[in-house]
């Protein structure tokens, strides 16, 4: 036999085994999902809203506008009702015309009644269903539901599910909140998961240029969630950047803080911020320091001192780094005795220095953390104070120089 035989026979035998585009999906035969929420109704059972592309009115929508779809906005909302979450979804492919196609969902939203009433229901079907992403990113809505959360339009944004996700980088530098991080913090030992909140509020009813919105909605908190996904509480915006920057995963903050030498107060914005958490086990006794540092610029100067000075600008590093201990130290105090929750990662640092010790009190954990005592050291630097030294409001009688 040939050369040319045989290669044209190995591509007869190779032929045999390729096969076609058999499950191919076409773009106009999916509905695609990317925002997504659930809720808890009166009946106990879970309800689905999504919200939906259209496609072809991305284009023309802008802002995300009132009306329905027919009228230039870029999505609908559609719900659906079930005992589980995979019901809902069933459920809801009997108002559609296009496949529900989830896998490019980019938020969840979960309303605050089904996030204290637990999570367990939902979390099966999102770690089972390949199509749901361990990347999307989850909001706990405060005081509302999921279904009202999603269907306020959003001005900026052409489809307002995606609003959040850059209002918290916006805010804090970290745009990531993950269902698989969540999943990590929820199956850690000694570990609490915890998870950002969106909240409804009233705009104004009309502006100069013309009607908008009646409501729209702004990222605030970090729900708390106990060993059983129940939501226990919640933490305030200061609260969240605290916990950022004790876990070391805080990228910007702004501190303002009173100088007494100054009689007045700076804005201190920050940089590099890091972490560093050092357990101490004395006879049972266990304590932490946490030791904060970080350096960065005043933008704002309202005290009474000319910051070229040196020793003006040690007193505002001073004031800083007396302020920030109080700070975080109320934070931490705050979790530990009224939901004694480890949010912090402290166990996780006491695990690794003592490994022996912690197989020994990690299924009493709550109770050891909520106990232990935490001191707080900051040393922060500033290494910009702008285009000018003093506030030049003030008069030159008036400056400390």
């Amino acid at each position: 036999m040939t050369i040319s035989r045989r290669v044209f026979f190995l591509l007869l035998i190779v032929t045999l085994f390729t096969t076609g585009c058999w499950d191919r999906r076409e773009l106009n035969d999916l509905a695609i999902v990317l925002g997504w929420g659930m809720d808890l109704n009166k009946d106990g059972n879970l309800v689905s809203s999504a919200q939906i592309v259209v496609p072809a009115k991305l284009g023309s929508s802008g802002g995300g506008g009132k009306g329905s779809a027919s009228a230039g906005q870029g999505y609908f909302l559609e719900s659906a009702t079930g005992k589980t979450a995979t019901d809902t979804s069933q459920n809801m492919q009997t108002k559609l015309s296009r496949k529900i196609f989830a896998s490019h969902r980019r938020v969840i939203v979960i309303g605050e009644d089904l996030a204290r009433n637990g999570l367990a229901k939902m979390t099966d079907e999102f770690s089972r269903n390949p199509e749901v992403r361990l990347r999307t990113d989850l909001f706990v809505v405060r005081g509302s539901t999921a279904q009202e959360f999603l269907s306020i339009p959003y001005q900026l944004e052409s489809i307002p599910a995606l609003a959040p996700l850059k209002i918290q980088e916006r805010i804090s530098g970290r745009a990531s909140s993950t269902y698989k991080e969540f999943l990590v913090e929820a199956n850690s030992e000694g570990s609490n998961a915890t998870l950002p909140m969106v909240e409804i509020i009233n705009s104004a009813a009309k502006g100069d240029a013309g009607q908008v919105p009646s409501k729209t909605f702004r990222v605030r908190g970090r729900a708390i969630f106990n060993n059983n996904l129940q939501m226990i509480g919640s933490l305030t915006p200061s609260e969240v950047r605290n916990r950022f920057w004790v876990r070391g995963e805080l990228m910007e903050n702004t501190l303002t803080v009173y100088v007494p030498e100054g009689k007045g107060t700076i804005s201190f914005v920050g940089r590099k911020y890091k972490s560093k958490i050092k357990p101490l086990l004395q006879g049972n006794k266990i304590r932490f320091t946490i030791f904060l540092s970080g350096k960065g610029v005043i933008k704002e100067n309202n005290t009474n001192l000319d910051l070229k000075n040196p020793s003006h600008l040690k007193a505002v590093e001073r004031a800083l780094n007396q302020n920030v201990p109080k700070d975080v130290s109320q934070t931490i105090v705050h979790v530990q005795k009224d939901y004694k929750a480890d949010i912090f990662g402290l166990g996780n640092a006491f695990h690794r220095k003592y490994p022996m010790k912690w197989k020994k009190i990690k299924a009493n954990w709550q109770n050891e953390y909520s106990e232990a005592d935490v001191v707080v050291k900051a040393d922060l630097t500033v290494d910009q104070v702008g285009l000018t030294g003093p506030s030049l409001q003030l008069m030159e009688s008036e400056l400390k120089k």
